[in-house]
């Protein structure tokens, strides 16, 4: 179809396809700056014969480690092992599987910070921040509600981004950007003590929604 095609293109599909979970760290993995846990994609039907724990011992992962449905967003099914035998437990959802190195990105206070970023013909745009005592992080969830202090934080993040991530962090997102190529996409990140961003997810559909302008956000 493209190659018929004579209208501008937003997002090429096979642009859009580098961004799966398992072929992220191929295309950002290499950036100054940029931390991204290796993923593996395991396939349905291996997970429903023998379970995921065959499957991650011979990828070679050690805990503690990650285990998520292929294809559903918000933490469904997502699950933290702290020890590979915490994979033997219920019969893992059907479908594929990704199978994910943790990387711990607490911050020095012990919260943890999560960034969602737009981004539009490469510049960024800071859309969000969510800071939670639980390593699982959703903006929705996080209890930004019940702390002030959290929702200052973010306020400053969207007005001045580097103040909160450091300039470091604002320019590794910005080579994340460029090596995306797409129109636009978002991802959600993280920065490590090291001042490295830990990037967690790229999406060419992620979501941007209107706030209410007489609302807590």
């Amino acid at each position: 179809f493209l190659a018929r095609c004579s209208k501008p293109v937003l997002n090429r599909p096979d642009r859009v396809m580098r961004t799966r979970r398992d072929r992220t760290a191929a295309l950002l993995g290499g950036l100054e700056g940029v931390v991204v846990p290796r993923t593996v994609r395991v396939s349905g039907e291996a997970a429903a014969r023998g379970g995921l724990r065959p499957l991650a011992e011979a990828h070679g992962f050690c805990a503690p480690l990650l285990a998520r449905p292929a294809g559903l967003h918000g933490g469904q099914g997502l699950v933290r092992a702290e020890t590979l035998d915490g994979l033997d437990g219920p019969e893992p959802a059907a479908g594929d599987h990704y199978l994910i190195d943790y990387v711990d990105y607490r911050s020095a206070d012990g919260l943890y910070r999560k960034y969602r970023m737009l981004f539009v013909g490469g510049e960024p745009f800071a859309y969000h921040q969510a800071i939670s005592d639980h390593w699982l992080v959703h903006h929705d969830t996080a209890g930004m509600a019940d702390h002030p202090q959290r929702r200052a934080e973010e306020i400053r993040f969207l007005s001045e981004p580097g103040a909160i991530i450091g300039r470091a962090g604002v320019d590794a997102i910005a080579r994340i950007g460029r090596a995306l190529e797409l129109e636009y996409c978002g991802v959600y990140v993280s920065v490590r003590a090291d001042g490295r961003v830990l990037v967690f997810e790229a999406n060419a559909t992620m979501l941007a929604h209107r706030e209410d302008p007489d609302g807590l956000y």
